[in-house]
């Protein structure tokens, strides 16, 4: 069996699937399987995933209805064979020692979890300046730590699974599959079952390069599914919420309502400034009712400014109004989360 598997979900990246597999075949540490899973793709992927696979006896294509990321990853997640897992957007491009150096780290430092900083490139693989995924902390820590991280910088390194190395194990043995209810935020919403209790290495270097190409749903103003950040967002909040006894993560809940706040009053000025709240008003007013349930939290936060628990009370009594007033007067984004 192999020591690592990587998963590689694959939809309508026909120009960049040939450079991403490849960087992946490249790789110094060689005991791996690579699972490409064809998620419905309507071009040339499907083909060129098969292509791969009769010319590498490591490449393993599953081929299914379109369904979505989650979807996608979680097929790969049950046919995963090694003891270790990882994850590569097809997109995407992977230094050669990439799995080779997280896990040496997981191996030489009594952890489950290795990860590593990303940069991102564009479309013809040139930098872009000032989207890398970095974090301030290298070396061995509690891996919710990357969580907490995440809502004190409002940095991405800890919601992603694509710039870490994972034991497979704390997928199967705690039970934990990607929603696929989701399309945004899908993996992140369940990275905190798979730190509790665990430890990470924190390689300080880039060894993950993500492609950001125009159109795709992060390039688009407010996009409907964006929505789904807000699942993500309270799947936290009521998890921490369940763990009281855990003295370890004390404040994680409150920072998890400052969050929630604030992402909601955020999405909300977004789509409307998009002219997309005809559309998705509906969808956000099912949501306001979590966020009116935790209006006494965020009023006790000691991470949300006074003048956003003033904006918070109105905004749940008058959503529409306050955008308004927000917006004539030329403010319509809060005071940054303490």
């Amino acid at each position: 069996m192999p020591t690592i598997s990587v998963i590689v979900p694959v939809y309508k990246v026909e120009p960049y699937l040939n450079r991403c597999v490849d960087s992946i075949l490249r790789q110094t540490y060689q005991d791996f399987e690579l699972i490409l899973v064809d998620d419905g793709s309507p071009d040339r992927c499907g083909e060129i995933c098969d292509e791969y696979a009769r010319q590498d006896s490591r490449v393993h294509v599953i081929h299914k209805e379109n369904g979505g990321p989650a979807s996608a990853l979680n097929v790969g997640l049950d046919n995963a064979r090694g003891d270790y897992i990882g994850f590569v957007d097809s997109d995407d491009l992977v230094d050669p020692d990439l799995y080779e150096t997280l896990l040496n780290a997981i191996r030489e430092n009594d952890v489950r979890i290795a990860s590593c900083n990303a940069d991102a490139v564009d479309e013809q693989e040139k930098p872009v300046p000032g989207a890398g995924v970095n974090i301030n902390i290298a070396g061995r820590h509690m891996a919710m730590e990357l969580l907490l991280d995440t809502f004190k910088t409002g940095g991405f390194y800890g919601l992603l699974c694509w710039n870490k190395l994972f034991d497979i194990r704390l997928f199967r043995d705690k039970g934990v599959h990607f929603d696929e209810t989701m399309f945004f935020g899908d993996d992140a919403s369940e990275l905190h079952r798979v730190y509790d209790g665990e430890y990470v290495y924190c390689v300080p270097r880039v060894l993950y390069h993500y492609r950001r190409r125009g159109g795709q749903m992060t390039e688009v103003l407010f996009p409907p599914r964006r929505l789904d950040d807000l699942k993500m967002y309270w799947n936290w909040l009521g998890w921490f919420a369940a763990q009281p006894d855990k003295t370890e993560y004390k404040g994680y809940y409150e920072w998890a309502v400052a969050w929630y706040w604030k992402v909601f009053y955020l999405f909300w000025c977004q789509a409307s400034e998009a002219g997309a709240m005809a559309k998705l008003k509906p969808e956000f007013l099912k949501r306001k009712k979590h966020l009116d349930s935790i209006l006494p939290d965020i009023l006790r936060c000691p991470h949300v400014p006074g003048a956003e628990k003033a904006r918070a009370v109105l905004f749940c009594a008058a959503p529409g109004l306050t955008y308004t007033l927000a917006h004539a007067r030329g403010k319509l984004h809060g005071s940054k989360t303490d």
